[in-house]
């Protein structure tokens, strides 16, 4: 099978894939087929979204593959344009709230979410897939 260089998200964006992701912003991978195929599953159909909006705005697709494998897809716009950058499995609790950490309390965050969740005290924007 041959492999995409884009896929669209659920919220319509084309997101570009490159040839190397940073694993888990360690080390530069190139994503098996596997990995791939996951990276794709979860831009196109994420549990969670959320998208920190300061200088460059990054977004990053969280959705759980199998039962305890939790999978997070980080995209950047450059250049008018989305790309892979992040590829991470097994993300841990604490990798998630170092990502959120500041901007959250800036109200620099915008969240998407699979259902009805809305919390608007801190002045980030809840949005539904």
């Amino acid at each position: 099978m041959d492999r995409l260089t884009h896929v669209y998200d659920c919220t319509g964006n084309l997101i570009f894939f490159d040839q190397f992701v940073l694993e888990c912003q360690d080390h530069a991978i190139k994503l098996s087929q596997d990995q791939y195929l996951q990276s794709v599953e979860t831009l196109s159909s994420p549990t969670l979204i959320f998208e920190l909006n300061k200088n460059c705005p990054t977004r990053y697709y969280y959705r759980g593959i199998g039962l305890e494998k939790p999978l997070i897809i980080g995209v950047q716009f450059n250049n008018g344009m989305w790309a892979v950058k992040e590829f991470c499995e097994n993300a841990s609790v604490s990798f998630l709230l170092t990502l959120l950490k500041q901007r959250l309390l800036d109200g620099q965050v915008t969240i998407y979410v699979d259902n009805e969740i809305e919390d608007n005290a801190l002045g980030n924007q809840f949005f539904n897939l």
